[in-house]
């Protein structure tokens, strides 16, 4: 099964206050590859998840039949 993106995180990327721009900059990057991360890791469960449910359909339904 081929993994897309589900979403995409789109922080601001203006500063406030006296923060400097770089580390502004770089603390919205960070943000952004922890939120992405954590969408993959939900996906990867749903996907194990789904799996699973699959497997016990078929086999409940395979005890079933006989």
């Amino acid at each position: 099964m081929e993994m897309r993106a589900l979403y995409y995180i789109a922080l601001p990327t203006g500063r406030s206050g006296n923060m400097n721009e770089i580390d502004y900059e770089a603390d919205v990057k960070a943000n952004e590859n922890c939120l992405n991360q954590n969408f993959t890791l939900i996906a990867d469960k749903l996907y194990e998840l789904e799996t699973l449910l699959n497997a016990l359909i078929e086999a409940s339904s395979g005890t079933a039949a006989e």
